[in-house]
């Protein structure tokens, strides 16, 4: 199973409309994030439920479907691994 991950996520660069349709489901899914994140109060965490709000809507499309959702899932796992790692690290 944790094989086939690098493979369907790298499936996507090979077709530029899969990949068009990530690129616009990973900024919808920022820009609900910042919306989320903006109306919540700072000491209860925006960027927690920012995140959340985020994966929410990508996971949903992937739950309906949309064939680059779950490769998109993907690279916003990641790059929210990522994010977690750097606010340590800093």
């Amino acid at each position: 199973m944790l094989l086939a991950l690098p493979v369907a996520v790298w499936d996507v660069f090979s077709d530029s409309r899969q990949l068009g349709l990530a690129t616009l489901i990973i900024v919808a899914a920022l820009v609900i994030g910042v919306a989320v994140a903006s109306k919540v109060p700072r000491d209860k965490g925006p960027n927690f439920f920012g995140t959340l709000a985020a994966l929410a809507f990508v996971g949903t499309l992937a739950f309906f479907g949309v064939e680059a959702a779950g490769s998109a899932l993907w690279i916003v796992l990641i790059l929210a691994l990522m994010l977690g790692a750097f606010g340590l690290v800093a």
